[in-house]
């Protein structure tokens, strides 16, 4: 009386995805992933290199007017907090922002991403008498 329904979906339909198929989509995930992260991190080395040159830009900004008040150099930056810079922090990197007076003039820098002098990666930025105003990067 009763037919029974017919199934069209065997063993094909039940069946999930292979091992092979899993792999390729994980493969192709982190191709994905690999990509985007390789942009990321040369997003993030400009961004600390632009905020170690503003950073510089700023003590620069702190040490002429320290002069312009006091008719001197400063010793350190540290004669420039708070009342020439709001705060003293680390360089990006975490080392120590330098200072050197020359003759005239002076040079603020920060030792880059290797955190040693020269290697190429250096940040400077001249001021004073002497000093045109310009500023070095390394990338």
């Amino acid at each position: 009386m009763f037919a029974k329904p017919i199934r069209k979906a065997g063993k094909a339909a039940a069946r999930g995805m292979t091992l092979i198929e899993i792999m390729v989509v994980l493969v192709i995930l982190g191709l994905i992933a690999g990509a985007i992260g390789y942009n990321v991190f040369n997003q993030l080395k400009e961004a600390q290199i632009r905020t170690a040159t503003l950073d510089l830009k700023s003590i620069a900004n702190g040490v002429d007017l320290y002069h312009v008040e006091t008719g001197q150099w400063p010793d350190s930056v540290g004669a420039l907090v708070p009342k020439y810079i709001k705060d003293l922090h680390k360089d990006p990197w975490g080392s120590e922002y330098s200072y050197v007076r020359t003759g005239e003039g002076y040079d603020v820098y920060s030792y880059g991403p290797d955190k040693a002098q020269g290697g190429g990666d250096d940040i400077t930025v001249h001021g004073g008498d002497s000093a045109t105003g310009s500023s070095t990067a390394g990338k």
